[in-house]
């Protein structure tokens, strides 16, 4: 068993400071709770263990060096991603909010309420259906381009 340096140990304070939420990638251990479970982290021991509590109920920490775990990004931190993303170099096909290669019913018009982004005419209609409350709100994270990895 190696133990974290002072450098990562500080690196893994900052990536996961108490209260973030993590998402399981793999744990080693026949009592972890599945590969996508969500929680909340406790802070990061001196052995650099993310130490969580589970949304399932368990409290299995993620150990350093053989489990792993990220962290969900805030929804202001995907927004201000998404606006670099418009920016810097959103001229794809597809639709970030929901995935739809753009054709000529479904090309990226609208400007998202949600982000500095445009988006298919049929999600700037979604958008529009929510912000009037006639709609559940969809939220950032789950985009379709957050969802494919894009994002930590």
């Amino acid at each position: 068993m190696r133990f974290p340096t002072k450098e990562e140990l500080k690196n893994l304070r900052e990536r996961f400071p108490k209260g973030c939420r993590i998402v399981l990638d793999c744990m080693d251990d026949v009592q972890a709770p599945k590969p996508g479970t969500q929680g909340v982290c406790q802070g990061v021991d001196d052995a650099g263990n993310v130490l969580a509590s589970w949304d399932t109920g368990g409290s299995l920490s993620v150990a350093f060096g053989a489990d792993t775990c990220h962290r969900v990004a805030s929804d202001e931190e995907i927004r201000k991603s998404l606006g670099w993303f418009g920016k810097s170099r959103h001229r794809g096909a597809h639709c970030p909010r929901c995935g739809v290669c753009e054709e000529p019913a479904n090309r990226l018009l609208a400007l998202s309420r949600r982000a500095d982004i445009t988006v298919c005419e049929s999600c700037g209609t979604a958008e529009a259906l929510e912000y009037a409350g006639l709609m559940e709100r969809k939220g950032l994270s789950d985009w379709w381009i957050v969802k494919k990895g894009w994002v930590e």
